[in-house]
């Protein structure tokens, strides 16, 4: 990639994530930030072989993968929360998941239109808004556990129909 301006943005856009996977790797907080910080000066030296066809996050996690994987064959005790064979499952889980997040986006913005009214303008209120769960019951003129079991139903009929969708076009694929 040429454009080091354009390869930096796609770099601090992805740090959180990026910091995430070291961080659900690496137990100690000092040795996930040096290993952070190796991946960022690996990923910045390797601009030129990043293909922008392909996520950003996928590779800059298969760099970080093999940094930690690195680190741990060079000093057995350093402290890493899995095996090897878990790390790179753990890698294929995150790839997999990205992979699937337009489609899941899309199931999701189906399902939404799909609830009537007055579930949307329940999910609006606490999530929308921020409000906290009392509040909604208060808006809402609810019990606190009415709208808690309210909310509870509306998250599992959005999971629900989401999986379906999701089911159905990988059926139709």
């Amino acid at each position: 990639m040429a454009d080091r301006d354009a390869f930096l943005m796609l770099l601090l856009q992805n740090e959180p994530d990026l910091r995430a996977f070291i961080g659900s790797l690496v137990r100690d907080r000092e040795a996930r930030e040096d290993v952070f910080q190796e991946v960022a000066l690996t990923l910045w030296q390797q601009a030129d072989r990043y293909d922008p066809r392909r996520p950003f996050g996928a590779w800059a996690r298969g760099v970080a993968a093999n940094k930690v994987l690195q680190r741990r064959h060079q000093d057995k005790r350093f402290p890493i929360a899995f095996p090897p064979e878990t790390i790179l499952a753990v890698l294929d889980a995150f790839d997999r998941t990205e992979a699937e997040a337009p489609s899941r986006l899309e199931a999701l913005r189906h399902c939404l239109a799909q609830l009537p009214e007055k579930a949307r303008q329940l999910l609006a209120l606490r999530y929308e808004q921020g409000l906290t769960v009392k509040e909604v019951a208060e808006r809402s003129s609810r019990t606190l556990d009415a709208a808690y079991q309210a909310l509870c139903r509306i998250r599992t009929a959005l999971e629900d129909c989401v999986r379906r969708r999701l089911a159905a076009a990988r059926e139709g694929a």
